[in-house]
């Protein structure tokens, strides 16, 4: 069987035999997953369009949580990597000729006291069980092209974590921290990435983009070894934009796709939004704000039954933009729609990748599994950021199905906005 390797940031990530052979549908080991009641082990699904199959390997024990950074989710984002360039998509990093498929960047926390306050107690993260984080909440990137705005949104964060930890920041000018300033209270934890790949379109808009996006990392291992594996969080939603992959790649082939559709799976979602602010801070050529016309976010799409979705469509100010007419449409288009599409989550509006976007005045749709109770509202699922965050619960909500239905949907919904007129 062969090794497929992706070389980067002078280190090498491999992604494992079984999972590269996958592609091809080889019949080498697979990762498997645990069924209540059915026999100890069963095959993965081995379709591409299956988003099962890809969050067995994205959530199994061999990456070890895919903490950002660590060589298991330098791991995952190769796997993502190779499949994308199956389907024959376009590494559009221009400005990394030698790997176009990602954009790299350094991860800092802050040092001292204040790394103490943001730290949690297990697995290094903040111990919380409110859905996403602020922006840069445990983590952040730091350099010279860092833009004014986002050096006085973390210098406030580093004021409000030397607050929490009982350390007020002396009295400063009304001016943001240098970056210099910045790097003096802060600690290198290494370099990670977003992965990226476009699938271009083939009309008169081909140079708008829909940006469709999910997080590729968790949270990693215990300090006891305990993995935590993230198939909800976010394997579920990271998987689901590969599923579509395939479909979206032959509507284009007939000139289906007027926009073009960058697929962006971002790292250190979960040290605080930090890949995604990286992403819009620093613009790759064709893919900066005046070039995207809309952003899909996904995280966390597997739980619960099947029949129902909580969603966000709306600006700041609570106005509907235009993903509320093209959700509706997409969901009525599917054999068995979902029954209910809440309105719900409001309170996670800025707690996700796609509030990046939204402060920089693009339409997003924010797409979520719900919360426990069906008509809406209600409690997050269990095993938010716990070690019980496996396969195996997915399929014991809904066998598998509520992620595949999701992928459905999304194939119409970017359809519909890499074609609509306006």
């Amino acid at each position: 069987m062969r090794d497929a390797t992706v070389r980067r940031m002078g280190a090498e990530a491999r992604v494992s035999p079984a999972a590269s052979d996958s592609f091809e549908g080889a019949g080498g080991a697979r990762p498997r997953v645990a069924l209540d009641g059915a026999p100890q082990s069963t095959p993965a699904p081995v379709d591409d369009a299956d988003p099962m199959k890809h969050i067995a390997y994205l959530s199994s024990d061999e990456l070890k949580g895919r903490d950002s950074p660590s060589q298991e989710l330098s791991a995952a984002s190769a796997y993502v990597a190779q499949y994308a360039q199956k389907y024959g998509l376009q590494g559009p990093n221009t400005l990394n000729p030698s790997d176009p498929y990602h954009q790299s960047f350094e991860v800092f926390s802050f040092a001292g006291p204040a790394r103490e306050a943001a730290a949690g107690s297990e697995h290094g993260h903040g111990v919380h069980k409110e859905f996403g984080h602020e922006v840069f909440q445990e983590g952040f990137y730091l350099d010279e092209n860092m833009p004014p705005e986002t050096r006085a949104l973390l210098s406030s964060k580093y004021a409000e974590t030397l607050k929490a930890a009982g350390r007020p920041l002396a009295e400063r000018s009304g001016e943001p921290m240098s970056v210099e300033q910045l790097r003096e209270v802060a600690q290198f934890d290494g370099m990670t990435q977003n992965t990226l790949a476009m699938l271009p379109g083939t009309g008169p808009h081909k140079d708008e983009v829909i940006v469709v996006m999910a997080h590729l990392d968790h949270i990693g291992t215990g300090r006891n070894g305990t993995v935590y594996n993230g198939a909800d969080d976010n394997a579920s939603g990271s998987a689901v934009l590969m599923a579509a992959i395939p479909e979206l790649v032959e509507a284009q082939k007939r000139g289906e796709l007027d926009r073009s559709v960058l697929f962006l799976w971002t790292g250190a979602e979960e040290k605080g939004l930090v890949g995604s602010q990286y992403f819009v801070d620093h613009p790759i050529p064709g893919l900066g704000l005046e070039n995207i016309s809309g952003v899909i976010n996904m995280d966390m799409v597997g739980r619960w039954d099947d029949q129902r979705l909580s969603v966000i469509d709306t600006n700041s100010r609570g106005k509907a933009n235009y993903f509320r007419e093209i959700v509706g449409e997409a969901n009525q288009e599917l054999a068995d729609p979902f029954d209910r599409l809440n309105q719900d989550i409001n309170v996670y509006r800025d707690r996700q990748d796609g509030a990046v976007f939204s402060r920089k005045g693009e339409d997003v749709l924010f797409l979520f599994e719900g919360l426990s109770n069906p008509n809406g509202g209600g409690e997050l699922m269990p095993d938010y950021h716990g070690p019980g965050d496996d396969i195996d619960k997915i399929i014991r909500d809904n066998g598998g199905n509520k992620p595949r239905r999701v992928k459905d949907l999304m194939v119409n919904v970017i359809e519909k906005a890499a074609n609509r007129s306006a």
